[in-house]
C-alpha cells in the first residue's frame, strides 16, 4: 500500500530521460580523476564501479546495446561499421517508448558520426552531429540551451567521443596523465548539460531520470577484447526520487566466449549495459502501467533498475563516496573517502579467504596511503567504516 502511494505521488510529475554517454572510460581511471561533478551525481543517487559489458568491447555494438537493451547477437552490429544491423527487429529504446507515447520528443547530440549515419529506426526526433573531433566543450554548448529551453523535450542523449581518442593516441591507462585530464575535461562539460537540466524553467515540476554510462574500457591503445580493463564500465543514475546507493556485483562472464558463460544468477543482480534502454525505457511509460518485462515482442536482454532506484533494496541513507586508485595495482594504493566530520574512520583490508591482511584507523578528512606490496597478488577487498556505514571496494593486486 504505501508502495502504491509512492508511485501515485508521482504519477502527475511528467517523466523525461537524460543520458549522458562518455565513450572509453576505465572504472579504475575514473576513480582515480578529480570528477567533481560525477562524484556529485554519484553520490546522490545510484552508482557502481563494477558494471560489465557482456558484448564486444567495440562502440558500435556496445552504443546499440546501451541504447535497444539487447546484446549483439540480437541486434546484429559486431563492430564500427554497424553492418548487419538489426534495429528493424530491436530498435532503440525511444522507438519503443513512442508505442506507448506517440508524441515524446527525442533527440540526440553527439560527436561520433556513425552513431546517428549508420543507425535507423532509433526513435529521435533531431539526431544533431557536432564533429568526429571530440570536442566536448562544442557539443555542451549545443546541448544545454536544448535541454534548458526546449519545454516538451522527453529524452536527450549526449556523447562526448574525447576520452576514447585521448585512448587511442596515448593510451587506455589511468597512470597517462592525458588520460586522466580527458576525463576531468569532460567532466567539466558534464557540469554544463546538468546545469542546463536544473535550469529548466518547470524542473521542479518534472521528474528526470539522468544515466550516465561509459561503453568500454581499454588497454595500451585500443580495445575489442575480453580483459577486466576492456569489460569493467560503470554507470550512475540519478534524479528526484532516486534513493542512494553503491552497488557492488561480481562479474556474470562474456557472451563473447563459445560456450556462452553468463551465470544468470550473477546476470540478475549485476549492472549491465542493456539495462540502461529498458530502465530509461520503463521510467518513460511507468505511468501507463505496462512494464517492460511483460512485453515479449520487444524480448529484451537488459531489466529495469527503476524499481531499486525507487525503493533502495540497500541502505537508503547517504552512503559516504569512497574510491580506491590506482585499481589494479602493485599493492601501493590510495582510499579516498568522504568524512566531513573528522571522525575515527577504521579500515579493513580482506583477502578473497576472508582473513583480514591490513588493519587500521584514521581521522584523515579525505585518504589514506596502504602499502601491502609484500602480499600475495591477487582479490582482495578494502572496507571502509564510519559510525554509521561500512563500504567495500575490490582490489586487485597485480
Amino acid at each position: 500500500m504505501l508502495c502504491m502511494a509512492f508511485f501515485a505521488s508521482q504519477a502527475s510529475q511528467k517523466r523525461k530521460v537524460l543520458i549522458i554517454g562518455i565513450d572509453g572510460v576505465r572504472a579504475d581511471a575514473l576513480q582515480l580523476a578529480k570528477t567533481p561533478n560525477l562524484d556529485s551525481l554519484a553520490a546522490n543517487g545510484l552508482f557502481t564501479y563494477n558494471a560489465w559489458c557482456l558484448g564486444i568491447t567495440v562502440s558500435g555494438p556496445s552504443w546499440s546495446t546501451i541504447m535497444t537493451g539487447v546484446w549483439y547477437p540480437k541486434h546484429g552490429v559486431t563492430d564500427n561499421s554497424y553492418v548487419g544491423s538489426k534495429y528493424s527487429t530491436y530498435p532503440y529504446f525511444p522507438t519503443l517508448a513512442k508505442q506507448i507515447k506517440p508524441n515524446l520528443n527525442c533527440i540526440q547530440v553527439t560527436e561520433w558520426n556513425p552513431m546517428s549515419d549508420n543507425v535507423y529506426n532509433d526513435g529521435w526526433n533531431k539526431k544533431i552531429k557536432t564533429g568526429d573531433d571530440g570536442n566536448n566543450y562544442l557539443t555542451a554548448q549545443i546541448a544545454a540551451p536544448i535541454l534548458r529551453d526546449s519545454a516538451d523535450l522527453d529524452v536527450l542523449f549526449v556523447y562526448f567521443d574525447k576520452v576514447d581518442l585521448t585512448g587511442h593516441a596515448l593510451g587506455f591507462n589511468p597512470q597517462i596523465p592525458a588520460y586522466i585530464r580527458a576525463i576531468e575535461s569532460v567532466d567539466t562539460t558534464v557540469g554544463t548539460v546538468m546545469k542546463a537540466l536544473y535550469d529548466r524553467p518547470n524542473y521542479a515540476n518534472e521528474d528526470w531520470l539522468v544515466l550516465l554510462t561509459t561503453d568500454h574500457g581499454g588497454i595500451a591503445k585500443g580495445h575489442g577484447g575480453n580483459t577486466d580493463d576492456e569489460r569493467r564500465i560503470w554507470w550512475i543514475g540519478t534524479g528526484t526520487n532516486i534513493v542512494k546507493q553503491q552497488i557492488f556485483a561480481q562479474d556474470p562472464g562474456s557472451y563473447r566466449k563459445s560456450p556462452f558463460t553468463v551465470d544468470s544468477n550473477l546476470l540478475k543482480l549485476s549492472p549491465v549495459q542493456a539495462d540502461i534502454a529498458v530502465t530509461a525505457l520503463h521510467h518513460l511509460i511507468f505511468d501507463s502501467g505496462i512494464h517492460p518485462k511483460d512485453q515479449p515482442q520487444w524480448n529484451l536482454d537488459g531489466k529495469s533498475w527503476l524499481e531499486r532506484f525507487t525503493t533502495g533494496i540497500e541502505e537508503p541513507s547517504n552512503l559516504p563516496l569512497v574510491k580506491i586508485y590506482p585499481n589494479p595495482n602493485r599493492g601501493l594504493f590510495t582510499i579516498w573517502f568522504e568524512n566531513p566530520s573528522d571522525e575515527i574512520v577504521e579500515y579493513q583490508l580482506v583477502d578473497i579467504g576472508g582473513k583480514t591482511v591490513e588493519s587500521g584507523k584514521t581521522n584523515s578528512a579525505h585518504k589514506l596511503t596502504v602499502d601491502i606490496s609484500n602480499r600475495a597478488k591477487g582479490t582482495y577487498f578494502a572496507m571502509v567504516k564510519t559510525s554509521k556505514h561500512t563500504i567495500s571496494q575490490k582490489i586487485l593486486i597485480q
